[in-house]
């Protein structure tokens, strides 16, 4: 990705809990700033994989409910 800038957890969390009506208190922010890190680690692997840019294979809907329910 050129022109990416570093992928700062601290700066997300005070930025985006705010915008999400999220109050995280001083004992959870450990945490979830290591979440976060976390998180932004498997996104970066999850968008290295290859894709053929002339397919969309579309996931199958997921509908919730016991087998044979009618869903």
């Amino acid at each position: 990705m050129s022109g990416a800038v570093d992928f700062d957890p601290e700066r997300h969390l005070e930025v985006m809990a705010p915008a999400l009506g999220l109050t995280i208190s001083e004992a959870q922010k450990p945490v979830v700033l290591q979440f976060l890190a976390i998180a932004h680690n498997m996104a970066r692997i999850v968008g290295t994989a290859p894709l053929p840019d002339d397919e969309l294979a579309l996931a199958p809907n997921f509908r919730p409910g016991l087998p044979g329910d009618g869903l």
